[in-house]
């Protein structure tokens, strides 16, 4: 398994677009999502990208089909402790038990696996991406010049800060083992933090959901 997005859940007109723009990063591309009740902004990388995700039809959300994605409660977060984040998987099957989850935004004979353990919301949501190509090698355009304006190439590693209190799943634990994410717990809040890798110099640390650099 290999890591092909993530997701922050921001509020809609949210500061995060501005801030990571304000860091150099620039947007992609976004898309609504029909019959789930949610928008997006996503920044592309070489081999992954990062999604900003917001609510625009809470009823839409908490219909059934998608209730249980628990997106409803992760994008209120900060009110619930939900965790707002999500964690796309690129592979041919998740490693561990799985319902299939089959938004009206995808043609009819495609739906997307996700975790069981994630119906806890203050795990994140892990699922598996229809996708199966890295941005540098889709051909639609969609992925642009993806952050190559300020040197960046790749979301090399993830650090999943859970809160004190917070025990990681043990599916969870077991992604650890890819090598691309670590797994800590410490502090009051869930947070991410991306190693970017550079065209040269040093690798970056993107902090969220603050969007600051560490």
């Amino acid at each position: 398994m290999e890591l092909d997005h993530l997701f922050l859940f921001i509020p809609p007109q949210g500061p995060e677009p501005a801030a990571l723009d304000a860091l150099g990063l620039r947007e992609s591309y976004r898309r609504s999502h029909p019959g789930q009740g949610t928008a997006n902004l996503c920044c592309c990388f070489d081999n992954a990208y990062l999604e900003l995700l917001w609510l625009t039809d809470a009823a839409e959300a908490r219909a059934p089909g998608v209730a249980r994605t628990g997106l409803a409660e992760r994008a209120r977060w900060r009110e619930n402790g939900a965790c707002p984040f999500g964690l796309a998987l690129r592979g041919e099957a998740l490693p561990f038990p799985a319902w299939d989850y089959r938004p009206a935004y995808l043609p009819e004979d495609l739906s997307i696996p996700v975790a069981a353990f994630s119906d806890d919301p203050a795990q994140p949501l892990v699922f598996l991406s229809p996708g199966r190509q890295r941005p540098e090698q889709w051909d639609n355009g969609r992925a642009g010049r993806r952050q190559q304006a300020a040197g960046l190439r790749e979301i090399a590693a993830v650090e999943l800060i859970l809160p004190a209190g917070i025990t990681p799943a043990a599916e969870l634990e077991g992604l650890s083992a890819e090598g691309w994410l670590r797994i800590t717990q410490n502090g009051d809040s869930p947070q991410l933090i991306l190693t970017l890798t550079r065209d040269a110099g040093a690798p970056l640390r993107l902090q969220l959901p603050d969007c600051r650099l560490l």
